[in-house]
């Protein structure tokens, strides 16, 4: 997902769309114990194989971005709805979590191989730190203007593929269920605001004013309209059929999914909002530790916010240095800087461009198709600058990027962003992932900090690559480097040492951002979605951090072709479980 941000060249919207949820399960009834008429490897993979289909079994929608054929891996649903968000269901989650570790401690990790030992610390760092979560149920905000249920359902629904129509059948029972699913988030909402805990009066409106936009009707709906663009390309059915669902799905976004949306709106407003409460988690009670295990599980690292708050000023400290060096070298780009643009204005030249750029310090990639799509005008008010939609597991042979050309003003932009979301970025991730061998039990485990700080890294690296000058590019990168980290640090500013607007105001008018509505507008952004651009800026960090460690460790072994194999080849994972396979992989070849 690539998430825009203010440059010092150009003011530009934010906006991000996030996957939400996952249900409970049933694991611990029927797993296999690892006796002694099984190895370790067979008990655990039989073990996390189970824990793999009975969580997708609870989550259809999850299920479905996950794998094209839920049969072949033994899933199935023991409801086609969306996952249950009560407090009940929480807890047996936390419950299943709990029952699955502890069966999970009874493998022996040393009979282990080495990729299993890997998927097993993976599955234990990852939910170990869910436990952290226990007592913080009603911290989350699945109401959220920028990353709620409400805000993020729509662009989850125009995603949704058609392979067969057992999809069809499963989408439709879904929309027929928004009704209970809007039902259960407005009994959370209740009881969060019995408790003391709904703050963010202003997102909070925000989400209520975006339900009732889009809960009226129109024939251009963006429900409508990219429902019948999928049903068109459906070659297994009939022109009858494909008319049959555009009128079936006429009906149910009509009948129910708008009308969800409009009850929203209107039970939403009988809330309490705790106006003591501003948008900064640290004005919530124990809001320090809910805080910290969020930046902990969005960056993938162990960091305190206190550190990391300290490492990002040292970066970007260093960066601004980079740029001044170059900018006192090269007097003629700080008037000329802004007005560079990328010599390539399609978006799918601009892919192939990029493709054939990394051959030299990417491992090669395999022969897929890559469609490229502008998103529609009915989608465009709603639509996140640009996004890949990630492929199934058992499904990666073609692969799809959305961009919203109204968020493009230059060209440039759109090139480092088609790099962000396809190559070498989430696109070329996320299949060499599968194609090294990639465990179905990892689609279970969330790690942003990889995933977009892999993103963000590579993003920064392909300046190099859009046919500007050298100094041009570097300073660009250096550039788009130091703005993101001033949004880590305000993230960290404001959630963890509470800042106001007016010390915000202060902090980015030593970079040159002066203009409060703009302040104000990354401010809400920010206090609206609590350590979102750390993902960003800390995982690309911690990428930097890793390659000149190997770097310098390795001197003689080490090459960016390499480095970015054992990345590719480990997957999505905590920054420590990977600095050890980078360690291992280069010390083998030492």
């Amino acid at each position: 997902m690539k998430k825009q941000i203010i440059s010092f060249f150009s003011v530009l919207s934010l906006i991000c769309c996030l996957l939400f949820g996952c249900g409970n399960n049933n694991l611990g009834k029927g797993a296999l114990e690892p006796t002694s008429g099984h190895s370790a490897d067979e008990a655990f993979e039989t073990l996390s194989h189970q824990w793999f289909a009975s969580q997708m079994a609870e989550d259809p929608l999850s299920c479905h971005f996950s794998v094209a054929n839920p049969s072949a891996y033994g899933i199935s649903f023991s409801r086609e709805s969306f996952s249950d968000l009560s407090y009940h269901s929480f807890q047996a989650a936390q419950k299943d979590k709990r029952a699955f570790l502890k069966e999970l401690k009874q493998i022996s990790y040393q009979q282990l191989s080495p990729r299993n030992q890997l998927v097993y610390d993976l599955l234990q760092d990852y939910y170990t730190l869910q436990e952290s979560f226990n007592d913080f149920y009603y911290y989350a905000d699945p109401l959220s203007p920028t990353s709620g249920v409400p805000a993020t359902l729509p662009t989850l629904l125009s995603a949704y593929s058609f392979h067969n129509k057992e999809d069809i059948s499963l989408y439709f029972h879904l929309l027929d269920d928004v009704d209970i699913y809007f039902e259960q988030l407005l009994c959370f909402a209740q009881e969060k605001s019995e408790k003391g805990l709904l703050q963010n009066k202003e997102g909070f409106h925000e989400t209520i004013s975006f339900c009732k936009d889009f809960s009226k009707p129109r024939s251009n709906h963006m429900l409508l309209v990219s429902f019948q663009e999928r049903i068109q390309s459906c070659d297994f059915l009939s022109h009858q059929e494909k008319q049959k669902y555009i009128n079936k799905n006429h009906a149910v976004i009509c009948d129910v999914v708008l009308p969800s949306y409009l009850s929203l709106s209107k039970d939403l407003l009988s809330l309490s909002v705790n106006d003591d409460l501003g948008l900064s988690l640290c004005q919530v009670p124990k809001g320090h530790k809910y805080y910290a295990s969020v930046v902990k599980a969005s960056t993938g690292c162990n960091a305190s916010p206190f550190h990391l708050f300290q490492e990002i000023e040292t970066k970007r400290n260093a960066d601004v240095r980079k740029m001044s060096k170059l900018l006192a070298a090269h007097p003629s780009l700080a008037s000329s800087i802004a007005n560079y643009q990328c010599p390539l204005t399609d978006p799918e030249e601009m892919m192939e461009i990029l493709r054939q750029s990394i051959d030299k310090d990417f491992p090669s990639f395999p022969n897929v198709t890559v469609a490229i799509h502008p998103v529609s005008k009915e989608i465009a008010p709603y639509s996140a600058p640009a996004y890949y939609l990630i492929a199934p597991i058992d499904a990666y042979d073609s692969h799809d990027v959305y961009y919203n050309a109204k968020s493009f003003p230059n060209t440039l932009d759109l090139f480092t962003t088609m790099a962000h979301e396809g190559f070498p970025g989430h696109l070329y991730q996320t299949c060499m992932s599968y194609n090294y061998g990639y465990e179905p039990v990892r689609c279970l485990l969330s790690y942003p900090g990889y995933v977009e700080g892999w993103a963000t890294y590579v993003e920064m690296q392909s300046y190099q690559y859009a046919g500007l000058p050298a100094q041009v590019a570097q300073i660009l990168s250096l550039n788009q480097s130091v703005v993101l980290s001033l949004y880590a640090s305000a993230d960290i500013g404001i959630h963890y040492y509470g800042w106001d607007e007016d010390i915000l105001l202060d902090f980015l008018s030593e970079y040159g951002i002066h203009d409060k509505e703009v302040v104000s507008e990354i401010y809400h952004i920010i206090g609206n979605d609590p350590a979102n651009y750390l993902k960003y800026y800390v995982g690309y960090m911690n990428f930097e951090d890793l390659r000149n460690e190997c770097e310098k460790m390795y001197p003689d072994t080490f090459s960016p072709m390499d480095f970015h194999k054992c990345i590719l080849q480990t997957g999505p994972s905590s920054f420590s479980i990977l600095r050890r396979e980078l360690l291992n992989y280069f010390g083998k070849s030492a």
